[in-house]
């Protein structure tokens, strides 16, 4: 699962280095418009990866556990 982490995590930074290159050099604005699509395209072939690992480890099953704790006076759910 740590492979998963640091796919996601590069994922995320690359889709903040156009937020980064703004305001490192915010006066070159020339193919900027190509830069950030370039980059959302890289993003998301980036997060293709853990998607299919999470799909096709069968773990995509929901399980609900209530536990019910008293704290005082204050009733609190927690799930």
């Amino acid at each position: 699962m740590a492979m998963c982490t640091s796919i996601m995590l590069m994922t995320l930074a690359s889709l903040a280095l156009p937020i980064f290159a703004t305001l490192v050099n915010p006066n070159k604005t020339h193919s900027y418009p190509n830069y950030v699509k370039t980059t959302m395209m890289y993003a998301f072939i980036t997060s293709l990866i853990p998607t299919t690992l999470y799909i096709f480890s069968n773990q995509e099953t929901t399980i609900w556990s209530w536990h019910w704790m008293m704290t005082q006076t204050l009733d609190l759910t927690l799930s």
